[in-house]
């Protein structure tokens, strides 16, 4: 079948069928794909700056921390002086589709233990995306409280939370599911005729003997 000797056609139509079906199932379970994500964050910023951030909850697929500090006539204040707390509310989707995006591109594949390895992979994914959404609060808690949370012991300066800020939302997301599946599918027929020459693409192996085409050998 073509399918057989085209191991890289195969794979890039299953991609396009699985694409949709892992982009919907991300959209309609994203609140349970990101859990693990913010209780992580939640442990962290609780941890790392108790003096300014109370919680880091999950409602829907948006991720809100919630600090100890409000705002009174555009001063920053205490909450219980300034009446209010502030907070600050984060879509995790715009993290987070590198689940679906991986899962398109790993089942689209045959691998042995597909499933072991998918899950194995998933918790790299959760572990990144963690460091994604911490990036975020971080970058949202410099601009919301400004000087504030900056003066914090053990806080990183705000360059390194822009730069932190920006590696984990345009580079992690798009390209860790990529290398994550090159690795896992380096050996596979799929990733072998992805890294040849165009020109060989699809041609019978050039490992086959004269013999095994039917054709008489050099010494008859």
């Amino acid at each position: 079948m073509i399918f057989s000797s085209r191991p890289l056609l195969r794979f890039t139509l299953w991609v396009i069928a699985l694409l949709p079906i892992c982009f919907v199932t991300w959209w309609y379970f994203g609140a349970l794909l990101t859990a693990p994500a913010v209780w992580l964050v939640n442990a962290v910023m609780t941890a790392w700056v108790p003096e300014v951030v109370q919680s880091v909850s999950l409602e829907g697929t948006t991720m809100t921390v919630l600090t100890l500090f409000g705002e009174n006539n555009g001063a920053i204040q205490p909450a219980a002086q300034a009446g209010n707390q502030l907070a600050f509310p984060f879509d995790t989707r715009i993290l987070s589709y590198s689940i679906p995006f991986f899962a398109a591109l790993h089942f689209a594949t045959p691998l042995e233990a597909a499933l072991e390895r998918f899950l194995q992979a998933v918790l790299v994914l959760w572990l990144l995306l963690g460091v994604g959404l911490l990036a975020t609060a971080l970058k949202d808690l410099m601009l919301g409280l400004g000087g504030v949370f900056l003066e914090q012991p053990g806080v990183p300066s705000g360059n390194a939370i822009a730069l932190a800020y920006q590696f984990c939302t345009l580079m992690i997301p798009p390209v860790t599911p990529v290398v994550i599946w090159a690795y896992m599918a380096r050996r596979s027929p799929t990733f072998r005729e992805l890294l040849s020459p165009p020109g060989s693409r699809g041609r019978p192996s050039s490992g086959t003997s004269r013999s095994s085409q039917g054709l008489p050998s050099q010494d008859e």
